[in-house]
């Protein structure tokens, strides 16, 4: 099997030493894979079965340490939310307006807020894209309690008093 080739910037040491100070998995597994390759000399193979990855990941990781060097290693984050097709602040200001407009209304429907997400992008949205953007900025679900249509409180209170149910029980088992 072809042997890869680690170079020369680091010692074998100096990889296990940064290996066991790494701050998270994913860069343990880089220095772990250099660790390997420089001082066992193994297979780009044998190391991705050791760590769980494939070896064309192995390939990278080693390339891109031999080129860039040890910046290549660290753990960067991805960046910003990737799930979203308005910024921050264009969700903001859509929900700012739907807020406004629910004062007057007293009630959102989300099929209309997707069809205002569609008609600001340009494109057709997932079902539950509308969810996830209010579930993002803090929004949740508050819907009145259920009251029966032909519910009649001045029967209710006439009942409460009349019902021969002593008032310790009514109280406890009173929803109001």
């Amino acid at each position: 099997m072809n042997r890869i080739h680690v170079n020369e910037t680091m010692t074998a040491e100096e990889l296990k030493l940064r290996m066991y100070n790494s701050k998270d998995i994913q860069e343990h597994n880089r220095w772990q894979a250099l660790y390997m390759a420089k001082a066992k000399g193994l297979s780009s193979q044998e190391i991705a079965d050791i760590i769980g990855v494939s070896k064309y990941t192995v390939y990278k990781w080693v390339y891109n340490f031999n080129h860039i060097g040890e910046e290549s290693i660290f753990s960067h984050s991805r960046g910003v939310n990737r799930t979203s097709f308005l910024s921050w602040q264009e969700e903001e200001e859509l929900l700012s307006e739907i807020g406004k407009r629910a004062e007057k209304v007293l009630l959102v429907v989300v099929k209309t807020i997707k069809a205002e997400i569609e008609a600001r992008i340009g494109r057709t949205v997932s079902k539950d894209y509308p969810y996830d953007l209010l579930h993002r900025h803090g929004w949740r679900r508050v819907v009145p309690r259920p009251k029966h249509p032909k519910q009649d409180a001045e029967t209710q209170e006439d009942f409460k008093k009349n019902s021969g149910i002593p008032g310790s029980l009514l109280a406890k088992f009173s929803t109001q």
